[in-house]
């Protein structure tokens, strides 16, 4: 082989490993946990959602399913078909380049270098999604087209431009844009005189035949997609696209509306601008070299399909997204990489080409770190070790809870522990939501939820809400973005309670406490923490604020926590009769507390009169004060 092949090899090699780096290691994000788990059903299913319900191709989910029937469902065998993808896309990038300058080999092995380190390529090459896949296909059908429209085109040629277009539409809608941006450049080819005729019509018949292909499918998806119209994307100005599209190109996504940054906007736009110079240069440096029309060809191709993009985004719905452009990849790569090789062979410019060549790996190298090993930038959060956790210290009765149906969870799990979706749907109202609670915690001993506070399913956070009423909080952890909290429903936690019967103004029962006190040495600068059980005997008439005090032997007040119960969001007069209310507070010792003994008091007052509720015990008698003493302390 020669020195290219070797070079190609190498380039090869590295895209290999950055593509497989970590590939195992990451956790599925949601999107990637969905596309699994619909692949894993049956074909016709698979082709029945996409007609029904989802306006995305089947082709993907079927090549993904026919994959892990052989190599299993685990990350690295899920993105294995993406991986291979992404690394086909950097050889087909050294192949395109060497069509478009044949005689300058240096610019096809630099714009396969360009796409081997691309952050964005990468990114979607370790993606369970079809985008790499389709960004390979469309790269294919744009080295075909540019075969088939010179007179030595074969056969071969042109069956490989019709399967491959018909492919990337069986992909994605989408692939229509690229599709729209080859018209573009094959009306330039005509309108220069490029073509001739019968290569125009042989040409035209060719993407006939791709539109006769794709014809059944758009038949039998067109009742979904006429009707479907999405506020899902952010919506983005032109100028706003424009500036993403070209971080896209060079340093990876820098808007994270929808996914993780690989790099902070305003660095990625300062960086995107060395890109950009490097790009412009590309197309108008060394005229002699006699490529104005390769130039033409791959600049008309990334306009035609960009500016097809931003119309409908801005005349219909938002479309725009760093992966819906990722196929335009190679042919800015391609553009800059004439850049880099017309300034090395600029002999007094030499050096501002080693330059640009550092500038462009060190910005790509900082992308790459922070997508691998900034949890920041990471592609989701580690649900592996969030589902180890549940599974190291779960126990029978346990079941987890979730308030939006994110897929990556049930993936993890894998039914080894109870998982139950509530609210059952977007719509669903606080009275059905707290229905289902109350039937969930009197099957279940304890609860683990796993709350999204970005949720636009349990928008207003009604899960959470109830069980901080109505349930004891055991332990609440947080890593990477993912929340985890175990409850003891309140029929449980109770069991585990010091008994206590005092009636509030005959309407409120304090059924029980519980407390710290026992398990730690309770001392001055430290707090001691109190759970109150109450009950609604009826639907309470006015509002009441709870005070928990600490008081020496001769009465004297030493920390007190005085609000509305559960940290005063959750008014009395709001409560439902018979059911129990979970109530904590914190009583700070204070530093100059004297060795004595202490107690630890609890009562009740009007929020507005500022009284004290009567107090009463079992047999009717008022407590002193109308203060009921839980225990006592002292140090």
């Amino acid at each position: 082989m020669n020195r290219s092949r070797w070079l190609l090899l190498a380039i090869l090699l590295l895209a290999a490993v950055l593509r497989f780096y970590r590939a195992g290691a990451m956790s599925l994000r949601a999107d990637e946990a969905v596309n699994v788990l619909l692949a894993l059903k049956e074909p016709s299913e698979i082709i029945r959602t996409f007609i029904a319900d989802d306006p995305h191709q089947p082709l993907y989910y079927l090549i993904l399913h026919s994959w892990m029937r052989l190599a299993g469902s685990s990350e690295l065998a899920a993105r294995f078909p993406t991986i291979f993808a992404g690394v086909v896309l950097v050889a087909l990038a050294y192949v395109l380049g060497q069509q478009l300058f044949p005689c300058h080999s240096a610019i096809a092995l630099t714009a396969a270098t360009l796409a081997a380190i691309n952050p964005s390529l990468i990114w979607d090459a370790q993606d369970v999604y079809m985008y790499a896949l389709l960004a390979t296909t469309l790269l294919l059908s744009f080295i075909a087209f540019l075969r088939v429209v010179q007179t030595t085109a074969s056969w071969v040629d042109w069956s490989v431009y019709v399967i491959a277009s018909a492919a990337s539409l069986y992909l994605h809608y989408f692939a229509a844009f690229a599709l729209v941006a080859q018209g573009a450049v094959g009306c330039f080819f005509i309108a220069a005189r490029r073509i001739s005729r019968r290569q125009t019509i042989v040409w035209l018949v060719a993407s006939g035949v791709v539109a006769l292909l794709f014809l059944p499918w758009f038949i039998v998806a067109f009742p979904l997609l006429a009707s479907f119209k999405s506020d899902f994307l952010p919506a983005s100005s032109a100028w706003e696209m424009l500036l993403r599209a070209l971080n896209a190109f060079t340093v990876g996504r820098t808007d994270a509306r929808l996914l993780p940054t690989v790099v902070d906007p305003q660095t990625g736009n300062i960086l995107s601008l060395g890109f950009l110079i490097i790009f412009v240069y590309g197309l108008v440096a060394s005229k002699t070299w006699n490529d104005l029309p390769a130039r033409s060809t791959l600049l008309i191709y990334l306009i035609g399909a960009l500016l097809a993009i931003f119309l409908f985004s801005l005349w219909r719905f938002p479309i725009f997204d760093e992966r819906y452009i990722l196929f335009l990849t190679p042919a800015f790569a391609m553009i800059l990489s004439r850049g880099l090789v017309a300034a090395r062979e600029q002999t007094r410019w030499k050096w501002l080409a080693l330059f640009a060549f550092a500038f462009i790996g060190l910005a790509s190298a900082n992308s790459l770190y922070n997508y691998f090993h900034v949890p920041a930038s990471a592609k989701s959060p580690d649900w592996r070790g969030f589902v180890q956790q549940i599974l190291t210290a779960a126990q029978p009765g346990d079941v987890v809870l979730q308030n939006y149906p994110d897929p990556a969870l049930p993936y993890y799990l894998q039914d080894r522990v109870p998982r139950v979706l509530l609210p059952r749907s977007g719509s669903a109202t606080m009275s059905e939501v707290n229905a289902d609670l109350q039937r969930l915690t009197t099957k279940y001993t304890r609860v683990w939820l796993q709350a999204a506070p970005y949720s636009t399913w349990d928008t207003d956070g009604l899960v959470e809400t109830w069980l901080r009423r109505h349930a004891r909080l055991i332990s609440a952890s947080e890593s990477r973005g993912l929340r985890l909290t175990l409850y003891l429903p309140a029929s449980v936690a109770l069991q585990q309670t010091e008994p206590i019967d005092a009636t509030f103004a005959g309407q409120i029962h304090l059924l029980a406490f519980d407390s710290d006190a026992h398990e730690k040495n309770a001392r001055p600068g430290t707090s001691l923490h109190v759970t109150l059980y109450w009950q609604a005997l009826t639907r309470p008439t006015r509002a009441a604020t709870v005070f928990v005090h600490l008081y020496d032997t001769a009465g004297g007040l030493w920390s007190q926590q005085d609000n509305a119960p559960v940290n005063g969001t959750y008014a009395v007069n709001e409560w439902e009769p018979d059911v129990i209310v979970v109530d904590e507070y914190a009583l700070t010792i204070p530093t100059d507390a004297p060795s004595a003994k202490y107690f630890v008091e609890v009562g009740m007052y009007d929020s507005q009169a500022r009284e004290r509720l009567v107090a009463t015990d079992a047999r009717g008698n008022a407590f002193p004060q109308n203060r009921v003493s839980l225990f006592e302390v002292k140090w």
